[in-house]
Parts: C-alpha cells; structure tokens; sequence
C-alpha cells in the first residue's frame, strides 16, 4: 500500500512543511520516495503558475522497475497521476489501449494504465478497473484536478480545501498535522458514538473529508479552486436483485478474483484464522497446486485461543504457516500500538490481532490477501440476520395479517 500526499495552492506555501507531514506516510511506501513540487508552468506549456508538491511513498508491488515510480507524468497529454493500490487487469486494458495506438513507457506498470486511461478516454474509464485504488489525476489541459476511490473504498482518500488551497492524501494525520488548531467535529463524533465508526464522508475533524467509496470529486483549479463535479460512478443498490443464487457461478467468480489478486511482481502472503473465508481462500490456491503462506495468530490463553483451527486448515493443504501468540495479559502495548496505526476512532477488537499480524507479515512480504469482505458479502455475521428480522411485534403482527 503506497501512500502520498499533495497541497494546489495559487499561494506561496513552505514545502517543508509538507515533507515533514509525509513522515506519517513513510510507513505506507519503504521502497521509494519522489517529490514533485513548484509550478505546473515549469513542467507543462501554456499552464498558470499554480504552485503545487506531490510526494509520493512507494511499496513496489507491479513493475518494480524506475519507470513505473510516481508521480507520472505524461508530456504526451499533459498530465500527471500519484495511484495507490492495484489494477488487476492492467495487462488487458494494456493491450487494448496499444491497439488503438497508444504509447508505454514501462514494463508493464499498472499505474502508466492509470495515467494513460485518463487521459485518453476521460474519467469514465475508471469503469473498466477491476482493483483497489484511489488516485489522484490533474489534466493540465483544462486545469482540473480529480480525486477518485475504488468501489468499495478499499484505499483511503481525503482532502481539505478552500478558495485558495486544495490538500489531499492517503492518511488524514498527514494533512491534519499542518494545521496547528485541528477543531473535533461534534457530529461526527455522535456518529463514532453511535456507530463505532466515523461514517464518510466526514472525519472527525472539522473541515477534512473522505472521498466516499465509488466516488470521484472534481476540481477546476483557476484563480479560485472551486469543486466543480462530484459523482457517485457505482453504487452497491444498483446490483440488488432477486435472482436466485448460482453457486457454480459464484465459485467461478470467486476463483477468478483470487487468482486476479494473486497477480504481483513480489511474493504474496495469506491472512489464515481457521474461519471459513480465509480457509476457502487458501483452498482454492492450494487446489491450483501453488505454494500457499499463511499467517495467524493465536492467543496463550485457552479461553480466547481458536489457532486450533488456522493450524488444522495449514496441516490439511500443506501451507508454509507462521502462527504468533497472544499473551492476553500483557497487551496493552499492542493495543495502544494498534490504536494509534488508526487515523480516527475506530472500535474493532480485531484489529489487535490484525496490526500484530500484519506487523510480522511484513518482515518477509509486501503483500497479502485477506478473507475480508466474506462475512459481508455472504450475510455471515449475526447482525446481518438481526437485521433483516422484524422490528418489534407490532410490526410482525401486520405482516401476518397482510398475509391473511
């Protein structure tokens, strides 16, 4: 997971200030570091002498050559682009753009996909992504710059701006951090009170935002940065129906998407708790007879410990497994540690174990694939039934008598 930041201001602003704020984004992006800053004038003809910094943080998962570091730029059609995340199908969109005459740089860099989708066909060819990302895209042409995030909102994506200035990047303790009287938003923190979560598109601060999911927002940046289109391009409502479930087309979608994120240039990790998502994940990798590394964690109390499981599962398609324990009675460290990975409030138990997890992963890994999303998808949690349930008697009582 790469991680960027970047400031538009018709100002004079202290770049510094920004590099400083990129220390909480080293993390995201160890392999490289880039950082493009002055004025669009210096890099593209006829353009205004806006000033402007993109840094980027890159982890080398696609092209891990030169060519592919960010931000990109193309003098071609003028335009740049920082992109955090994956197209799974970059080598297909790849050749059809080549078809139709257009020229590649790198290897076989995703972001270059990107950068020359954009530019060619519009915004709208975001629609034939399949990945995670979210991107930020300027087009020197007519002066817009776009802030886009995946479907789901897997990747990150918020922005603070006014009249003069536009800021934006992976990590909201980034952008907050340049602001030396950061206000608590009091809804949103009803919201986290109510819902464990700060619902998008607010945080918790006061004047920062997150790009929702499946959302693009457009900026003209003139004498004035104004927001000049925002547009919801998929939403989750508009593939609900009543169709019966096909389990041999589920499967095969499925299959489909795990060999898709299984695409990289670097060795990929699994995430296994011995739960039916991420055993189904390691199942269908290992029946391709391909070698499957698995990770879990499991807890030295008994009470709490399900490692019998991941280890059960490990054993079974023969997977090279690293299982960590959990001393339950000494981690208020790793809690404190795994609070303070987080942006904003966020209540979710599981996170201790995941921070640790991840933490160990990535001594020998880059990248890793989750069962996430299973539960979500497949209705597996209890209040997915609860909700679905009637509300009270009173309304179960009229569903009966509509049924007389």
């Amino acid at each position: 997971m790469c991680g960027f930041l970047g400031k538009i201001s018709n100002k004079p602003f202290d770049n510094n200030s920004l590099i400083e704020a990129n220390s909480y984004l080293t993390c995201r992006g160890p392999d490289e570091f880039q950082n493009l800053y002055g004025s669009f004038s210096n890099i593209f003809e006829n353009d205004d002498l806006t000033n402007f910094s993109f840094l980027f943080n890159r982890l080398s998962i696609i092209d891990l050559g030169p060519n592919s570091s960010q931000p990109m730029i193309s003098k071609k059609y003028k335009t740049v682009v920082m992109f955090n995340g994956e197209i799974f199908n970059h080598e297909r969109l790849r050749e059809s753009m080549e078809k139709d005459g257009i020229q590649f740089f790198s290897d076989h860099s995703d972001t270059e996909v990107v950068l020359n989708g954009l530019s060619v066909y519009g915004i709208d060819y975001i629609n034939k992504f399949i990945g995670q990302f979210s991107i930020v895209f300027y087009n020197s042409k007519n002066k817009q710059l776009s802030l886009i995030r995946d479907r789901l909102g897997q990747k990150p994506l918020f922005y603070s701006y006014e009249k003069n200035s536009l800021n934006f990047g992976s990590n909201l303790k980034s952008l907050v951090s340049k602001d030396s009287m950061p206000e608590v938003d009091s809804e949103s923190l009803i919201n986290y009170l109510n819902y464990n979560v700060v619902p998008s598109p607010k945080t918790i601060f006061k004047n920062y935002y997150k790009v929702e999911p499946g959302e693009y927002i457009s900026f003209q940046i003139s004498n004035e940065i104004n927001k000049v289109e925002q547009k919801k391009y998929w939403k989750l409502e508009d593939y609900v129906s009543n169709n019966k479930f096909d389990s041999e087309k589920f499967f095969e979608l499925f299959s489909d998407a795990v060999k898709l994120r299984q695409i990289a240039d670097v060795p990929v990790a699994n995430f296994l708790s011995g739960g039916i998502d991420s055993t189904t994940i390691v199942k269908n990798i290992a029946d391709r007879e391909e070698v499957v590394n698995t990770f879990s964690v499991g807890f030295n109390n008994p009470k709490y410990d399900e490692s019998i499981y991941s280890r059960e599962v490990a054993r079974e398609y023969s997977t090279n497994h690293t299982e960590e324990k959990l001393d339950i009675e000494n981690i208020e460290k790793l809690i404190n540690d795994s609070i303070e990975a987080f942006d904003e409030p966020y209540c979710d138990p599981s996170t201790v174990p995941s921070f640790l997890i991840s933490k160990i992963m990535s001594k020998k890994y880059k990248a890793a694939i989750s069962g996430d999303g299973g539960d979500e998808l497949l209705g597996g949690y209890i209040r997915t039934n609860q909700t679905i349930k009637p509300k009270n008697k009173l309304f179960s009582l009229f569903k009966y008598l509509n049924r007389i």
